[in-house]
């Protein structure tokens, strides 16, 4: 066996090629699946986040791989994938040791992951990792549903568009982004703050990658008092996930949720006729936005455990 780090930024073609086996073959979680093209692009561009990547060959074949996905201040992600016709050979272990080594390195406190079937429970467990909050993945049928109507409050205005976000707006929509710093987290992760400066930076990541944001806001005064998004990946495309959604706290109470989420999903039908399904995920202690998803028409697809593992 043999693990080699990978820079998706500079690595050669092939090797980005074996991770994306890897991660097609051995990730269970639903919603995260991306073409081959679009995960080149991904690696190819991570955007702010530091973004580290290991690939385990056995006698030449892409075997196991690890991520550590650094999101900034304190929200930290790692995983280890192994294919199943390579499992129980030690692999995951040797990798899950090479990922805490450089979480370590990085002084990286605490990391979480996710997993969904009983093998994945018990690889956390033998690692020490503490199960944390649990997220509720749910499906939407586009081309089936019927959106609710979900007129916004008078006063307040819907404004959709599609890429970056107007200069006029950047401010006030980074400070109602920042709602979701008390969103339901794992134990020890907190959400980053975001800035005008990282919200151009997140957008030319899309754009590089080939793919758009699909933002609805809700706007009152001149104020966004809530938002929501749609990640659009490179057509033809059967699936999107959603972006952050999110109410200011003085704002919340009044079905802005809803009304940015069921027009953020009437504009991506008219806009994206190839899109079958949208794919969201929260905190399955979150109750205000799963009743926000049931309403819309969301059914939940998968519940996934996380498994923090601190330093």
């Amino acid at each position: 066996m043999r693990i080699e780090a990978v820079d998706g930024t500079t690595a050669e073609e092939r090797l980005l090629r074996a991770l994306h086996l890897v991660e097609s073959e051995a990730d269970e979680r639903p919603g995260v699946g991306l073409s081959t093209e679009d995960a080149l692009a991904a690696y190819r561009h991570p955007g702010d986040t530091v973004r580290r990547r290991w690939l385990a060959t056995e006698a030449g074949d892409p075997a196991g791989a690890a991520f550590l996905s650094d999101y900034g201040g304190s929200l930290v992600i790692g995983y280890v994938l192994v294919r199943p016709d390579f499992r129980r050979r030690g692999i995951g272990r040797a990798l899950l040791e090479t990922l805490v080594r450089q979480a370590r390195a990085d002084g990286i406190r605490s990391f979480f992951g996710e997993y969904v079937s009983d093998a994945g429970a018990a690889f956390a467990r033998s690692a020490g990792a503490v199960e944390g909050q649990r997220h509720v993945v749910s499906a939407l049928d586009l081309r089936a549903v019927q959106l609710p109507t979900a007129a916004p409050p008078d006063g307040v205005e819907l404004q959709s568009w599609l890429g970056p976000c107007p200069d006029a707006l950047a401010g006030s929509f980074v400070e109602a982004r920042n709602g979701m710093v008390d969103a339901p987290m794992p134990a020890g992760q907190e959400m980053p703050v975001w800035t005008v400066e990282s919200q151009r930076r997140d957008e030319a990541r899309w754009v590089a990658r080939g793919h758009d944001v699909l933002t609805t806001i809700a706007l009152e005064g001149g104020t966004v008092a809530a938002l929501t998004g749609i990640r659009v990946p490179s057509a033809p495309a059967a699936e999107a996930q959603t972006d952050d959604t999110t109410t200011r706290v003085t704002h919340r109470g009044r079905g802005l949720a809803l009304a940015v989420k069921t027009e953020n999903l009437r504009r991506i039908r008219e806009l994206r006729p190839d899109l079958g399904r949208v794919v969201t995920r929260n905190a399955e202690i979150n109750a205000a936005i799963l009743a926000v998803n049931t309403r819309i028409g969301f059914s939940p697809v998968a519940t996934l455990a996380t498994a923090v593992i601190s330093l």
